[in-house]
């Protein structure tokens, strides 16, 4: 995996949700920095305000699990394997505390599919779907106003990254959660209608929220990883995103208003 590449299509995807806002919500958060963790190790990505200015952070191996779990699933989708199940399996079985998060093996994926043009197409949709529904997440908690500041343009003070990404597990409010949720859903299906080719849609929220779920029942160690310190459970937040979906496409694209403050 490439990490300057995984990187940059983050980057242009929070630029992108940025411009699909209303007037209103995007005043507030144009030009929020968003910073990368470089930890190997680490799961998580969260919102934050360092000396008044906010951010949004997330880290590399959010974004390698993101990426591997979009290959699975491009290869479930067109050659009918498990491949999903078995990615969570083997980080389950492997993963502990300071450990880089594991790749899927040499092998791991037959030569003619892995390189089969559908599914790296497939792969790069389902790449960016799930970073830019964690993205919209982060962006909703800024424009909904459940952080004391709004982007500020000039970059972070001095010492302020440093200081966000040693406090990577932020306490969390449920219902402020749940609602950046709901505004992150219409967000990325407001920003999927924009583009002529490789629409945005929750699939890719409910893929990363699968990965979650499925990694408490199979992983061998009593391992928390940040992004679930931080974030409600799966299982509260994947209706909250179906439900967003829907009404999204049944109004017309108005989706189920949020309360700013």
């Amino acid at each position: 995996m490439d990490a300057t590449w995984l990187r940059g299509r983050a980057q242009a995807l929070l630029v992108e949700l940025i411009a699909a806002l209303e007037p209103g919500a995007r005043s507030r958060v144009t030009g929020i920095p968003l910073v990368m963790d470089p930890a190997p190790s680490e799961v998580n990505a969260f919102a934050a305000c360092m000396d008044g200015s906010a951010l949004m952070a997330v880290s590399d191996g959010l974004l390698i699990i993101s990426a591997e779990l979009a290959q699975a699933s491009a290869n479930d989708e067109l050659f009918g394997t498990v491949k999903v199940d078995e990615y969570i399996g083997m980080v389950g079985g492997a993963m502990r505390a300071g450990r880089p998060i594991p790749h899927s093996p040499p092998g791991f994926y037959p030569a003619n599919q892995r390189t089969d043009p559908r599914r790296v197409a497939r792969h790069h949709q389902l790449y960016e779907e799930q970073v830019a529904f964690v993205l919209a997440h982060e962006l909703g908690h800024h424009y909904l106003g459940h952080l004391p500041c709004t982007a500020r343009a000039g970059g972070l003070p001095a010492g302020a990254v440093a200081r966000a990404l040693s406090n990577r597990v932020p306490l969390f409010n449920q219902p402020n959660e749940l609602a950046a949720d709901v505004a992150g859903t219409n967000n990325i299906l407001r920003a999927g209608r924009a583009r002529a080719t490789a629409p945005l849609t929750e699939k890719g929220g409910l893929l990363t929220m699968r990965f979650f779920s499925s990694l408490r029942r199979t992983s061998a160690a009593d391992l928390l990883l940040s992004f679930e310190r931080s974030h409600p459970p799966p299982q509260l937040r994947v209706p909250v995103i179906q439900q967003a979906a829907n009404a999204w496409r049944l109004t017309g694209g108005l989706g189920v208003p949020v309360p700013r403050f």
